[in-house]
């Protein structure tokens, strides 16, 4: 069933943040278990893509995009029913729309402490066994058992003879080796059950769609290990744009993909080879990010000192040749040395005061070294982000979809179109670039997913309500295609989803909560049902629970009914 001939066909399907979605058999949370009666569902209505966020361990952290491996699966999400436990959750309905993930979290170790602890002998040769086949274990079991012991700091600031992967390996192994085991033995439960569900949906008919964050969290595993894969002295982000005026900076640090490749990306090939054990496809989060990617200096607030990376620079004799000091430059804050003799210019450096207030024949001479190596920089980027993509796609079968959204420059798009990768479209978003209105089902990008919304952005009943140009929407969505105008919220849902499932783009993949006809709490108080807000604390994020039990979601004849007509009638099932 592996082959990419027969996932790139029309499709349609749902995104779920697994925690969110709770089954009879969870325990508080959703889990791996949740994803079985998940499949009936999606099958029922005629779906044939499932695709979850990032599953990966986040430690004392909340959002999967900031875990604490790139490998280890997060303990919440085993199911304690797989294994055979009775533990029940408190309630027998959900009462709130929040979990507490570190609390659920450790009544779960708790329970299969307890199991381990009882069948010790079979449970430490099974753990033994896993950690022969997954090595990474040893570096993350180890990571985890210290970052435990640590409450969570920064393996920075752990004692000294700790911050060495190698001597922590063997002191944890040899003198604490009963508790690194049980962290690798939870590694084994949660590789059994999540690879078993991937061939239950294939005998299904489905496929499982994972996602590879491509930056990796600070106080990570990875990044104790392989400090000389990232350049720890900057972090990633994004410049400053029309959302945000002083960019973002997201403390990752950034990857070095030179010493990368002298390793032959062993570190991405790893990582790639793990998730095809449970994925069809998988998405690239940021695959902006493999051409080039915002640098900051890692203790700077703002986006506003950043760089494209990596950058060829402008060399000091350039500048001299144009009769310009840059040390003086540097000292108006208008460009920065950032490796010797070669020197970058800050984003809108010519708004700047110290800038406005140079003689015109400096700004000048000035302003053309700063779009001095344009051409030749996109073309390395270009060259360089192609490089990478081949190499992931040679790496693995899974079939590779990018997140491309925001403002993308044309190299990359034309790039992308001309390699294929399956991209992303949010009908919000997707408009005409001649006169800025929406664009009708028969323009969108063939190689693509359209969605109504992400997990980043508001439900499409929040835009619809809260964000968007009423009139302009009922003229596009309803009038332009002889739809009478909605009455209710549930018919203007229903004629979104009609519009998206409509749509040329291969795969049309909704977030859950966007297919939760007839639940009123979500259509008419769909903001409190949003899982991120990008740009705001991690622990205010990423604990959202859907309402109601995902058995009795699925048993609505009425939603089922409406669901399976439009993928039918679009050409999805």
């Amino acid at each position: 069933m592996g082959s990419l001939i027969r996932v790139k066909q029309r499709r349609a399907g749902v995104l779920v943040s697994l925690p969110s979605i709770v089954s009879e058999h969870s325990f508080e949370c959703g889990d791996i278990y949740s994803l079985y009666p998940l499949c009936d569902w999606a099958r029922d209505i005629g779906f044939s893509i499932i695709q979850l966020l990032p599953l990966n361990d986040t430690g004392y952290g909340y959002s999967p995009y900031s875990a604490i491996s790139a490998f280890a699966i997060d303990p919440l999400y085993i199911s304690l029913y797989k294994l055979g436990l009775p533990n029940q959750s408190r309630k027998k309905e959900i009462r709130t729309l929040h979990n507490h993930p570190n609390r659920i979290r450790n009544e779960k170790i708790k329970c299969i402490r307890e199991y381990y602890d009882s069948h010790q002998k079979a449970a430490l040769k099974e753990a033994v066994d896993f950690l022969d086949k997954q090595p990474w274990c040893y570096s993350y079991g180890t990571f985890r058992v210290l970052y435990e012991t640590y409450e969570g700091k920064n393996w920075w600031e752990w004692p000294k003879e700790f911050q060495n992967p190698l001597a922590a390996k063997d002191f944890i192994f040899s003198e604490r080796r009963e508790e690194v085991m049980f962290w690798v033995y939870l590694q084994k439960i949660a590789y059994d059950q999540l690879s078993a569900v991937k061939v239950h949906l294939e005998d299904k008919g489905i496929y499982l769609k994972g996602d590879m964050p491509i930056l990796t969290a600070r106080n990570s595993c990875d990044v104790w290990e392989h400090p000389e894969y990232f350049y720890m002295d900057l972090q990633a982000g994004a410049p400053p744009d029309h959302f945000s005026q002083s960019g973002q900076t997201w403390g990752f640090p950034v990857l070095n993909w030179d010493v990368l490749q002298k390793n032959h990306y062993s570190w991405w090939k790893d990582r790639l080879t793990y998730l095809e054990h449970f994925f069809h496809l998988y998405r690239i989060d940021h695959v902006i990010g493999m051409y080039r990617i915002w640098a900051i200096p890692r203790e700077d607030k703002t986006a506003l000192k950043g760089w494209f990376h990596p950058q060829f620079g402008i060399e000091t004799s350039e500048f001299l040749k144009a009769g310009i000091d840059p040390k003086s430059m540097e000292a108006k804050g208008l460009i920065h040395e950032f490796k010797p003799n070669h020197y970058i210019f800050y984003w809108d450096f010519w708004k700047e005061e110290s800038y406005q207030s140079l003689p015109e024949e400096t700004k000048t001479k000035l302003f053309p070294l700063s779009q001095l190596h344009i051409t030749e920089e996109e073309k390395h980027w270009r060259e360089a982000g192609e490089a990478i993509l081949e190499i992931f796609e040679s790496f693995s079968s899974m079939v590779p979809c990018a997140e491309d959204l925001g403002s993308v420059p044309s190299f990359i798009r034309d790039s992308l179109f001309e390699r294929q990768m399956i991209g992303i479209d949010v009908v919000r978003w997707t408009r005409s670039f001649a006169t800025g209105e929406y664009i009708d089902e028969d323009h969108y990008r063939e190689n693509a997913i359209s969605v109504l919304s992400t997990h980043d952005t508001s439900l499409v009943m929040d835009w619809w309500k809260n964000e968007g140009d009423l009139e302009s929407n009922l003229q596009f969505f309803f009038d332009r295609v002889g739809k009478p105008r909605p009455e209710s919220e549930n018919q203007i849902l229903e004629g979104l989803l009609e519009f998206v499932f409509q749509t040329k783009s291969i795969f049309c993949i909704q977030l859950f909560q966007d297919l939760a006809l007839g639940v009123p709490d979500v259509l008419q108080n769909p903001e409190k049902h949003r899982i991120n807000y990008p740009g705001t604390p991690d622990h205010s994020n990423w604990t959202y629970r859907f309402p109601i039990l995902i058995e009795e979601f699925a048993s609505d004849f009425q939603r089922n009914f409406t669901l399976r007509k439009l993928v039918h009638s679009s050409g999805r099932n």
